[in-house]
């Protein structure tokens, strides 16, 4: 990626923070209708604003917590999953979801995770992509800096200070900005989903005739291997594998 296409790219991802503001009176509406308790209505708001593509942790963990209000557990797992996926120490959606999760009927244990797959993972989602966007457009004025140092200074020290200085800021930019990109990668890949069906029978193939394996409910979270027309190949965290149909589960 050349220098000039980087740059255009992290800005794009600031400019795209001031878009997010135009979702400010709609959300103070939604807002209202919640604080009312006409959770109803303020689902409808803020399924709104998402459907116009402002979306932020906030939304989706105010738009968990009406679901929770009414006693759609599914829908509130699947929006606070959402908000992590936004903001992973949002400390309210992790405590919420956590209560949610206590109303499912299948408690699933979960397999530990390679360290180094969890820890490139952990280091990826530690920021938000704003932040991440944040931190690389300073390290590129902070390297330019060192650059003009390097250019208008003539002392042979402070020249080779600044141009490696330089060279060192702007590498660390580009490594945020791997950050910020891996993290939206991490949000647009629906790799999970929850299940919606109350009770549903996981089969060992993609059609009906298929041996039967086990049954799961609503609310329980999954991992997506693969489709196969009407049907979805699920992973479940203790490493169970089978075969779901589709209109069951919706992606994180």
């Amino acid at each position: 990626m050349s220098l000039a296409k980087y740059i255009l790219t992290v800005s794009l991802i600031i400019t795209s923070l001031f878009v997010k503001s135009e979702s400010i009176k709609p959300f103070n509406t939604a807002n209202d209708f919640y604080a009312k308790g006409n959770y109803e209505e303020a689902i409808k708001e803020y399924q709104s604003i998402i459907n116009n593509d402002n979306i932020s942790t906030d939304i989706y963990y105010n738009l968990g917590n009406c679901y929770y209000k009414t006693d759609n557990i599914p829908n509130a797992i699947l929006n606070y999953e959402k908000a992590l996926k936004l903001k992973p120490d949002n400390e309210d959606a992790l405590y919420n979801l956590a209560m949610a999760n206590k109303l499912t009927i299948d408690k699933i244990d979960r397999l530990p995770e390679l360290f180094i797959g969890s820890t490139w993972k952990n280091l990826i989602t530690s920021r938000t992509i704003e932040n991440w966007a944040y931190i690389a457009i300073g390290l590129i004025f902070l390297s330019l800096l060192f650059f003009i140092s390097y250019l208008l200074i003539e002392q042979v020290m402070i020249k080779k200070v600044g141009f490696y200085a330089g060279l060192f800021f702007l590498g660390f930019s580009m490594f945020t900005f791997l950050m910020a990109s891996q993290h939206s990668a991490i949000i647009q890949q629906s790799t999970e989903a929850i299940i919606f069906a109350p009770s549903t029978t996981i089969h060992s193939g993609p059609n009906e005739n298929s041996e039967k394996l086990f049954t799961l409910h609503e609310g329980t979270k999954v991992t997506l291997l693969e489709e196969n027309n009407e049907w979805s190949k699920i992973k479940l965290p203790n490493g169970n594998i089978g075969w779901i149909i589709s209109d069951e589960i919706k992606n994180i």
